[in-house]
């Protein structure tokens, strides 16, 4: 899939948002939204869907969405447990729309929790074999956060450090790709505000994993914090691809 440029651009200021403007997202804006969806879904097998109206979907979704106050639009994660690293690839693709949708302007946030799949299932479509794995809410926001949502920001900081996210390397000469990708994979969001991944670049290749897996939520993790590397390595002039190789992530 064609990477859109000014994603690059929207890693930088894209911020979890929590407090929306209560009306609904403009046509265009809609639509930009649905191509993108679309493309993904045709090239993935994944069955995203963009919901225009969350507030009855979200009865059968606990957990995180009391935190999300004015919410109109959202855009659910649904993927097949057939496909090959489903969660991993949920995550890369669902960044992608997080990006384009802040470059739009608009403003994201991931939400994880259980959900009541029946009650789901009357607002979304949920096939056999497929799972609803998470929602990214989408809207229009002000330019300044709320005094709640800046409370709750400050409560989750928690970002690695370098050396935290690049867990071994066999070289200190490290080249700008690796360096901005690196960069790039600490500012990308996280379910739980845990990033539990890690990156290697050993022998001139890049492998990316989970440290822990006691949430439920480190494969999505690892499928955001993959795309935000590719793009910050894509910012450096390096053109490569991750590549599912025997249970590893291996970017070429």
């Amino acid at each position: 899939m064609e990477f859109n440029k000014n994603w690059i651009d929207a890693v930088n200021y894209r911020t979890s948002r929590r407090a929306y403007i209560n009306k609904q997202l403009e046509i265009k804006d809609i639509s930009k939204i649905k191509e993108l969806i679309y493309k993904i879904n045709e090239e993935t097998g994944l069955n995203f869907q963009f919901i225009e109206d969350c507030s009855k979907l979200f009865k059968g979704f606990s957990a995180s969405y009391g935190l999300i106050k004015g919410l109109n639009s959202c855009i659910a994660l649904v993927g097949n447990k057939n496909i090959d690293n489903y969660k991993t690839k949920v995550g890369y693709y669902g960044e992608m729309l997080v990006l384009e949708s802040t470059y739009m302007n608009l403003g994201t946030c991931w939400i994880g929790g259980t959900y009541d799949k029946n009650e789901c299932k009357k607002y979304i479509d949920i096939k056999q074999d497929e799972e609803l794995i998470c929602v990214i809410a989408v809207g229009e926001v002000l330019e300044d956060k709320s005094i709640r949502e800046k409370l709750i920001s400050k409560m989750n900081k928690g970002k690695k450090t370098f050396d935290q996210v690049l867990l071994q390397k066999d070289t200190e000469l490290l080249p700008s790709w690796i360096k901005e990708g690196i960069e790039f994979v600490i500012k990308a969001p996280s379910a739980l505000n845990k990033q539990p991944i890690g990156y290697s670049f050993v022998d001139n290749e890049v492998k990316a994993y989970k440290v822990s897996d006691k949430y439920g939520y480190e494969d999505i993790d690892l499928g955001i914090s993959m795309l935000h590397f590719e793009l910050g390595a894509k910012s450096q002039n390096h053109s490569g691809n991750w590549n599912y190789i025997k249970g590893e992530k291996i970017y070429i």
